[in-house]
């Protein structure tokens, strides 16, 4: 298990390093995001704690809620890169519109990926 702070700044420190252009709040607020939707479909392991960056998060939970938060990331980088773009700065990568789609369809499966319901006989 590891707390969110710790998951975010090893991807701020070693995945994204200076190409990432994010304030470190706004990426937490993004891990945050993907933990909360995570936590709607299936039972963290932490329990009923606040989702926050202090929460404990586990291997596998963060295996499935990875791919959300880079989407979250990728998302709110080109809407920040969007509005530098009238200061005129040239953007790079995909549009938010583009991730935005992206996010729709990752968010309609997740449901189906982590639902879990504890079986039980009776």
């Amino acid at each position: 298990m590891a707390a969110l702070s710790s998951l975010v700044g090893r991807f701020l420190d070693k995945e994204r390093g200076v190409a990432n252009i994010l304030a470190p709040d706004s990426v937490t607020a993004q891990a945050v995001a993907a933990v909360s939707l995570y936590a709607g479909y299936s039972k963290l392991s932490a329990g009923e704690a606040e989702i926050d960056e202090g929460l404990d998060i586990t291997v596998s939970e963060w295996a499935e809620i990875r791919p959300l938060f880079l989407l979250y990331v990728e998302r709110e980088t080109a809407l920040h890169m969007e509005a530098t773009a009238m200061l005129g700065a040239s953007g790079l990568g995909r549009s938010s519109s583009e991730v935005a789609g992206d996010i729709n369809q990752y968010e309609a499966d997740f449901a189906r990926r982590v639902f879990f319901f504890e079986a039980f006989t009776v």
